[in-house]
């Protein structure tokens, strides 16, 4: 017995010491993996279809960075704004209009898509609407009162004398696309959106409609980063959206889209949102 305990003891030394061994190789290797970015997109489509339409952008991005991307939408306008405001993501893909609410926030503007944001009126190909004014006393289908397009589009209506709840209704839905579904169905007279989300929408739906246009133009779409993430790796991000357009999946993304590409936030961008800041703020009220 005395002979065996020194061999006992040497096995259990080696034991601890592979144990440690491992310990550290498994803590080395959670260290040196990154943590995923979390990336939250404004629910301006369903789900799925924000997913698919984004996967080229967060794949770039995920071999770009070496970092997992983390795609999140939120149910609905209020939610994302919410979280966007409260910093909940690493990354966003979000209004104008939000977008310059949260760089107050520490959200840092990126960029936005070079298209401008034109609010639309949608109304059935047979529709006895034809201008302005036979928006009167109709119902509106919004994809949600705080959206660009909604909050444009109704902005455009008081421009011409109009007052919500008195001269016009208007009923909320998940997106662009149950929002134009709903004119086509006869559940509405009119829906707001813009012209990108409608060539998100089946041809079938998009041929029973036809179009009202306003002369409301805002910067389109803003893409953010919070400031926690570090000038380095922020960098990096912009760097990897610059590459993005020249890469093919890019140009297949902006030439699906119509989004055209990325340019950067101007203070022009950002005094042109200032009374559709306003009256986000009061419809969030």
């Amino acid at each position: 017995m005395d002979t065996a305990m020194p061999a006992l003891f040497r096995l259990t030394g080696i034991l601890r010491r592979a144990a440690l061994l491992c310990l550290l190789a498994a803590t080395h290797t959670i260290a040196a993996e990154p943590l995923p970015l979390k990336l939250g997109i404004m629910p301006f489509n369903s789900p799925l279809a924000l997913i698919k339409t984004h996967q080229p952008l967060t794949a770039h991005l995920e071999r770009a960075l070496g970092r997992k991307i983390i795609v999140h939408t939120s149910p609905d306008y209020f939610t994302h704004i919410n979280q966007l405001l409260a910093g909940d993501f690493d990354l966003a893909i979000t209004g104008p209009h939000f977008g310059a609410m949260a760089a107050d926030k520490d959200m840092l503007l990126l960029y936005r898509y070079a298209i401008e944001l034109q609010p639309i009126f949608v109304v059935r190909t047979d529709s006895a609407i034809h201008t302005a004014a036979d928006l009167r006393g109709k119902t509106l289908a919004l994809s949600s009162r705080l959206s660009i397009a909604s909050i444009g589009g109704v902005k455009w209506l008081q421009d011409h004398g109009f007052l919500l709840a008195r001269d016009f209704r208007v009923v909320e839905y998940n997106s662009h696309g149950a929002a134009v579904a709903a004119v086509t169905a006869g559940e509405a007279d009119a829906a707001i959106t813009t012209h990108t989300p409608l060539r998100q929408i089946p041809e079938d739906i998009r041929a029973r409609t036809r179009l009202l246009g306003s002369d409301i133009n805002v910067p389109h779409v803003m893409t953010l980063a919070h400031a926690r993430l570090g000038s380095r790796d922020i960098e990096r991000i912009r760097k990897a959206l610059a590459e993005f357009p020249l890469t093919p999946a890019g140009q297949a993304f902006f030439r699906d889209t119509g989004y055209r590409g990325y340019v950067a936030v101007s203070p022009d961008d950002l005094e042109k949102l200032r009374p559709f800041i306003d009256l986000t703020v009061r419809m969030m009220r």
